[in-house]
């Protein structure tokens, strides 16, 4: 199995109409050698470009190759290629299908913005980050396992390895996580937005929307995963929202009460 990161431009294609509307999707495979590359089975993330849109860019859909890459005319299901989506010509007549697992075209959704990646030292020199062209990018395990891990809302190291929706049970993989519940992380998320009308930092009070124009937010967990006992569900109520430096920070203070401690310092709690 290999994995990839298949980027669409919002200057040339209606990434954002396409992948909404269909949980079956072609995209284009230029490159010879990524034509002999592709599997069915192989899983893929997809990237949207920023474009010239102020909206957050990054990954916003996840799923696997169900189809090896053919020339258009021999797709299995040639209604779902659409080419009206394409405001320039298309990349490549040789297309690849996928079924999406996961579309998140907003923050709200659970997108990963590119700037978590970029922040990654496993993450921050792969192609896809540092070339202007290209359509389909290949990494490795390793990559993907942390790819996958801010997809699924974040991760902490741990002595063993874990993803589960209770968040304490624990099986092998590739490397060392333990792994948030993305469902509750874009659900605490989205209950804040419904909340307060946007995202931002419960401690400190920084928008990013005032500074970059877009939303953007990390959740953390008030009580650490490795204190959960096996078993004990996380509830949306267990989550905090907070800025990256305030996220990072509240990992770092040495208290009974991390968060409580946090708050008292930017004079949130009396």
């Amino acid at each position: 199995m290999s994995y990839w990161i298949f980027r669409g431009n919002r200057e040339d294609f209606d990434i954002d109409k396409y992948l909404s509307g269909f949980r079956y999707v072609y995209w284009a495979v230029k490159h010879p050698k990524h034509q002999d590359e592709i599997k069915v089975g192989d899983k893929v993330f997809f990237w949207r470009s920023k474009g010239k849109s102020s909206d957050p860019y990054g990954l916003v859909a996840f799923g696997t190759v169900e189809e090896n890459p053919v020339h258009k005319d021999k797709v299995l299901h040639p209604e779902n290629l659409l080419e009206k989506y394409w405001s320039k010509r298309e990349v490549s007549e040789i297309k690849v299908g996928v079924k999406l697992d996961d579309v998140r075209l907003s923050v709200k959704q659970g997108l990963v913005e590119s700037t978590l990646l970029e922040r990654e030292p496993i993450l921050e020199k792969m192609q896809l980050l540092t070339a202007r062209q290209g359509t389909n990018f290949r990494i490795s395990s390793e990559q993907f396992s942390k790819v996958m891990s801010l997809w699924g809302g974040g991760s902490e190291p741990l002595e063993l390895a874990e993803y589960s929706s209770d968040e304490t049970r624990k099986a092998v993989r590739t490397h060392i996580v333990r792994e948030r519940d993305p469902v509750l992380v874009k659900q605490a998320k989205a209950k804040f937005i419904e909340t307060h009308g946007e995202l931002f930092c419960e401690a400190c009070g920084f928008k990013f929307s005032e500074l970059y124009g877009f939303d953007y937010a990390e959740a953390h967990h008030k009580v650490p995963l490795s204190k959960l006992r096996a078993g004990k569900k996380t509830k949306i109520t267990d989550l905090a929202i907070l800025c990256a430096n305030c996220h990072v920070a509240v990992h770092r203070i040495e208290s009974a009460d991390p968060m409580e401690t946090l708050m008292k310092l930017h004079a949130s709690v009396v």
